[in-house]
């Protein structure tokens, strides 16, 4: 039996560099696309065509249409995803474990890749949010360092490139770094770590630029390894300033002379 090929609609052509797009963070979550008109002229269609597109990927809430101000790309599929995550680790006794032992070995592997696979342009990214976190560290600004370091570790996934490990990078190891790893940056009952954080974020990305993937995931495991003591360190360190804490209030309320 003959099977008749027909030609792709005009609609689906856009659908499809639109969801590429998205996929591969050229229209990151949140941010705006660029009005039909634009759209429209750098495809070379109609109008018409462009609308029907978007309002596919509105069905699918890809993107959310705002009344006189545009298409924005959803985070509410993100978000949906992040709580789930959320809500398991939160019922998991040993989830800070588990979260310390799983970023290790996927940002190894990230790492790994981005020295195989990096370009120009990547080493370019890497090395810039890398000199902001230097920065940020000699300044003493703790917001944009704690901004660099994730934009860092994000621009490495990025250099895998692999838009599942991209994705993942941008939502649920952004998540779990907010939950652990940023808690490194206030420590201050022992030696300062900024200096070792920065040295290790320059041996990953020697690595990455010499292309030698296995340094690189070596580097990577190191961090992670060390910024997951720190932290253990520092939470032992608290309980036990608390302790010490209740122990000094009680001894004063016996002794009132």
């Amino acid at each position: 039996m003959t099977k008749l090929v027909r030609p792709q609609k005009i609609s689906d052509q856009v659908l499809a560099v639109l969801e590429e797009r998205i996929a591969t963070g050229i229209y990151e979550e949140g941010s705006k696309l660029p009005p039909e008109r634009t759209l429209a002229e750098e495809f070379g269609v109609s109008r018409p065509s462009v609308r029907v597109a978007l309002n596919i990927l509105i069905a699918k809430q890809v993107l959310e249409a705002r009344q006189g101000d545009g298409y924005y790309v959803s985070v509410k599929p993100q978000q949906d995803f992040l709580q789930s995550w959320q809500e398991l680790l939160g019922k998991h006794t040993n989830w800070e474990t588990d979260v310390f032992d799983f970023s290790c070995h996927v940002e190894g592997c990230m790492a790994a890749l981005a020295a195989e696979r990096r370009t120009d342009a990547d080493l370019k990214r890497i090395d810039f949010w890398r000199q902001k976190f230097e920065a940020a560290c000699e300044s003493g600004n703790l917001e944009h360092q704690a901004e660099a370091d994730v934009s860092f570790h994000q621009t490495i996934a990025d250099a895998a490139h692999n838009i599942l490990f991209s994705h993942l990078s941008s939502s649920l190891l952004k998540m779990l770094y907010q939950q652990t790893r940023s808690g490194i940056i206030y420590i201050h009952q022992t030696e300062d770590p900024r200096p070792t954080l920065i040295a290790q974020h320059r041996a990953i990305f020697e690595a990455v630029a010499q292309a030698k993937s296995a340094e690189a995931a070596e580097a990577a495991k190191l961090h992670l390894n060390y910024v997951a003591r720190r932290i253990l360190q520092d939470r032992e360190y608290q309980s036990r300033s608390e302790h010490a804490d209740v122990l000094a209030q009680n001894d004063l309320k016996r002794v009132d002379w």
